[in-house]
């Protein structure tokens, strides 16, 4: 009837919207009619599914945040009554999600069912801290919607979890506390609904006394009773918790009344299980073995009974977990698909900007490093012309003095000789003096030109002296960075130098330049085509790591003078100047 009524309302609630052309009430009337189906505690099937997809679809771009999180709220309602937990989780997060808890206008009563019904399911499932945690917060946003009844029945329900996880002071506790205010509050019914199962675990711990009061608001207030005392079916377990009063009080026949009551009125399995468990228990009291033994073997059989039906539920949400996962996977693995693409390209341009940034890096280094290196051999190549020229200079100078001097001595003579006349003995006098000066300018012009030649030769000694201690450094760096490489060990080794190396040595080599030296194997790897042959290659890696020439020549099985050919041609291709081994050695071993 409650079906049929939802269907009409829903007519009524369409043609009224075509009348007024306003879809935001139309679909607001819907979600309204759909939560007064889920209040009525109908059961929701397929068909409200559906509705509250479409319901949700359309609040989520159109609706306030209460609008939102009714609807994600109704679709969980759907999938919980459908028996899919997790889908039903999933939608509760959802409308958690969507609300505005720092708006004046959140429905926090909503949220508290909210939080409430996710409680559920974590009990369901085993997930008893997550039940606490969700109850608290259930019982929180009732407080602040005003909802007093629910966030009572939140703070109550706690008890069930901490009695799950075997803390039963802390659950009789919660039991107590929720009752006295439920009481305060004139929540007398409810408050009578808990106090049977505070009953129960009053009975278990011995505290029978303290449980009567309890058991009597139960059976007089809760509504769940007839007239005759009788209660609802589905709650008949209660008959056990009343026997088991009635045995530990010593009151037999009424505890055997409950028991037997329990076994003929509940029909499942744990009303079964508990009745015959019961009358165990009263027959050993009575001392009599053979019905003790009866029903503890039927206690038995039904407990086995309880555990398979267990198995089969925890079966069940085993497989709604997987249907769950299954679809959250295919959701993943399509998100994904569609970004792919573009993450790819993302990456490619990553890499490849990375890429030419160490490559432009690496060329603007070695352009520098033999643009400066050329320069320091052109200075130091004119600076060795012009110390030549200068020397040849003073040469000449020198011969140029020593001419004059001799000149000089010449005149000397011939005065001293007096044997030319008066007049020819003064000009030769004057001449003398002339010469004298000439003499003079000529060795100050020596001293000058000697000098600058010392200069230069200063100058050309501290650069030799600091080209030899750039090769010791660098022929230190080398050793230190490739001493822990076994094949470096075997190649420094003057007493193992092999013939020839093999193929896998020659591999060893490779993948040692590569890792301690990867500037020189880019730089090798873009003069490749500059090779003639794959000795060429080997000739640069062996005078990187700094081999003496002997040793080199016996690695590669070839002669001394042909590497020394190979290294003179390879100076020139690989660096563009002319120049001996000991030369393309230098500069080889610099990069």
């Amino acid at each position: 009837m409650q079906r049929i009524s939802y269907t009409v309302l829903l007519i009524l609630i369409t043609l009224a919207s075509c009348s007024s052309g306003g879809q935001y009430n139309e679909m607001r009337q819907r979600l309204d009619a759909l939560n007064a189906l889920n209040r009525a505690d109908s059961v929701l099937t397929a068909t409200e599914r559906d509705e509250a997809q479409a319901l949700a679809g359309y609040f989520d771009s159109h609706g306030t945040p209460n609008d939102q999180m009714l609807a994600h709220y109704l679709l969980g309602r759907c999938y919980a009554d459908m028996r899919e937990s997790p889908m039903a989780l999933h939608c509760y997060q959802e409308a958690i999600t969507r609300a505005d808890t720092l708006s004046p206008d959140c429905d926090f009563a909503q949220l508290s069912r909210v939080y409430g019904q996710s409680a559920t399911i974590f009990y369901q499932q085993g997930l008893y801290r997550n039940q606490i945690e969700y109850q608290d917060l259930s019982a929180k946003y009732g407080w602040l919607g005003k909802d007093t009844l629910n966030a009572l029945r939140s703070y109550a329900m706690k008890a069930a979890a901490y009695d799950q996880l075997q803390m039963k002071d802390s659950a009789i506790l919660i039991y107590t506390d929720a009752i006295r205010q439920m009481k305060a509050y004139k929540y007398n019914k409810v408050a009578a609904g808990f106090a049977g199962l505070l009953a129960k675990k009053l009975i278990d711990k011995g505290e029978s006394s303290r449980a009567l009061p309890y058991l009597q608001d139960y059976e007089q207030n809760s509504g769940f009773f007839d007239s005759e005392g009788n209660i609802v079916k589905g709650r008949e377990v209660y008959y056990y918790a009343k026997g088991l009063y009635f045995l530990k009080n010593h009151l037999l026949d009424s505890a055997e009344y409950c028991f037997r009551k329990e076994l003929y009125t509940g029909k499942d399995f744990n009303n079964q299980s508990a009745g015959a468990y019961g009358l165990s228990l009263l027959y050993q009291r009575y001392n009599n073995p053979d019905s003790a033994v009866k029903y503890a073997l039927y206690y038995s059989e039904m407990n086995d009974s309880v555990y398979a039906q267990s198995a089969t539920h925890e079966v069940e949400q085993a497989k709604a977990m997987y249907d769950y996962s299954r679809h959250q996977r295919q959701a993943l693995i399509d998100r994904d698909r569609a970004n792919s693409e573009r993450q790819r390209f993302v990456v490619a341009c990553i890499i490849a900007v990375i890429i030419l940034s160490v490559l432009a890096y690496i060329y603007y280094k070695y352009r520098k490093q033999k643009m400066l290196r050329r320069q320091e051999e052109e200075k130091y190549s004119q600076g060795k012309t012009k110390y030549r020229q200068i020397l040849a200079e003073v040469e000449q100078l020198h011969h140029r003095e020593t001419e004059l001097s001799e000149i000089i001595k010449n005149h000397e003579f011939t005065i001293n000789s007096q044997k030319l006349a008066l007049a020819d003995i003064s000009g030769l006098k004057t001449e003398l003096e002339n010469l004298r000066k000439i003499e003079k300018h000529l060795s100050v012009t020596v001293k000058k030109q000697e000098e600058e030649a010392a200069d230069l030769q200063s100058q050309l000694a501290k650069y030799k002296l600091r080209i030899d201690a750039s090769a010791a450094e660098s022929e230190k760096e080398i050793s230190e960075k490739l001493y822990g490489y076994s094949i470096y060990k075997t190649l420094v080794d003057k007493d193992k130098y092999p013939d020839l190396l093999s193929d896998e040595d020659w591999e060893k080599i490779d993948a040692m330049i590569r890792e301690a030296f990867p500037e020189f194997s880019l730089f090798l790897a873009a003069k490749r085509p500059l090779f003639d042959d794959v000795v060429d290659y080997r000739v640069c890696c062996l005078a990187h790591l700094n081999l003496q020439p002997m040793a080199c020549s016996y690695c590669l099985g070839i002669s001394g003078s042909n590497y020394s050919k190979r290294r003179s041609k390879l100076i020139e291709k690989l660096f563009g100047v002319p120049g001996n081994g000991k030369e393309f050695d230098r500069l080889i071993r610099g990069i």
